[in-house]
């Protein structure tokens, strides 16, 4: 075991300049330094790909899809660890430096708190759905992990964009890896602004969730389910809050029809080529 392993951070992007100087300030800034940071974006129009030439040791453009981007992303990395987040995520200081305290105590991955961040209503009830499932082993994908054990199972599925993160998870328990929580925050800020928003977003992810469901039948009809048995830690909260509790279960309605419209419409033509 190395006393310093380096820590390769991958980023996925595509027109995402409104929260990614944030987010790459706060990697920048992490505690932990022995870090390299590597960017895949997919063609961005709107300043992306400027903003992450100002910060990454590594810059690449690679499409389709996310899976592919990070897969890529992976192949040009050369970290001990590799660490996966979104492009609109706010990294609390010492969360790299955390994660490898806690990998140095055995484990092989490790799944972070990713905590919804916003003014908007909509991010609000993204908070107390995304907070229903800290340390829930139900439903849950690690991000941070040995490049080996990455490459051990595959890699991501490139024929997935919703569900590629469970997707993995699945197959690195499968496999008999040893994983953990870790406390380390992930702050999202790229949360919906309207209900138009949620919308697009999950007719997007309805559009491939049917090949995640596929490959992981059992699990994901749990992970899946309309009322999941985490929602009862913030039932109480939502509760104190009546027009929160409307606007959550109303929210989750709007998730769900927008995502089986997309599962209706099929996988984008940028997919329908790519084998799993």
């Amino acid at each position: 075991m190395k006393k310093n392993p380096r820590v390769s951070i991958i980023i996925a992007c595509k027109n995402t300049a409104a929260h990614f100087e944030k987010c790459l300030k706060s990697v920048r800034s992490q505690s932990y330094k022995n870090i390299e940071i590597i960017v895949v974006d997919n063609f961005s129009k709107d300043g992306t790909y400027e903003i992450g030439k100002k910060y990454a040791d590594q810059i690449y453009q690679k499409g389709p899809e996310r899976s592919t981007q990070f897969n890529y992303g992976y192949m040009k990395s050369k970290g001990d660890y590799i660490y996966r987040i979104g492009p609109d995520y706010v990294l609390d200081k010492d969360v790299i430096k955390t994660c490898v305290a806690k990998m140095n105590e055995g484990y092989d991955a490790l799944a972070l708190h990713n905590r919804s961040v916003g003014d908007s209503v909509w991010a609000k009830v993204r908070y107390y759905e995304r907070e229903s499932y800290r340390n829930d082993d139900s439903i849950v994908a690690v991000r941070f992990m040995k490049r080996k054990v990455f490459k051990a199972v595959g890699m991501f599925d490139e024929s997935m964009v919703a569900g590629e993160d469970f997707d993995l998870h699945n197959r690195i328990v499968e496999a008999g890896y040893k994983w953990a929580h870790v406390d380390a925050v992930e702050n999202h800020i790229g949360e919906p602004k309207s209900i138009l928003e949620v919308w697009r977003k999950f007719f997007y992810y309805g559009r491939t969730i049917r090949r995640y469901h596929q490959k992981n039948t059992q699990i994901s009809t749990k992970q899946l389910a309309f009322f999941r048995p985490s929602f009862k830690k913030v039932q109480k909260e939502l509760l104190k809050r009546p027009h929160l509790f409307i606007v959550f279960w109303f929210y989750m309605f709007v998730k769900y029809v927008a995502g089986f419209m997309g599962m209706i419409a099929g996988p984008p033509k940028s997919l329908k080529k790519v084998k799993g």
